[in-house]
């Protein structure tokens, strides 16, 4: 089991790969863009899944098969360019 040090860096760590594939989604967007491409860029397909995943989840991304890409409302909050 992992201790609770440990845990909160595995949750920062998954934080950082949600933001890094949600800011190269909406880069790419209105394009979708195949899971195995951010795979490839970020060097990690588990934890592009796992980002993937969480941010379907919450309705940042909308995924059709191997591909994925922000949904509106995502690319809506990119526009507003909050500081």
């Amino acid at each position: 089991m992992q201790d609770e040090s440990s845990q909160r860096s595995t949750e920062r760590d998954d934080w950082r790969t949600q933001r890094t594939v949600l800011a190269l989604l909406l880069f790419a967007s209105p394009n979708p863009v195949r899971q195995k491409l951010l795979a490839e860029e970020m060097d990690d397909s588990e934890a592009v899944e796992r980002a993937i995943s969480e941010l379907e989840t919450v309705g940042l991304v909308w995924r059709d098969g191997q591909t994925a890409m922000p949904t509106l409302a995502a690319r809506h909050f990119n526009w507003l360019e909050l500081p």
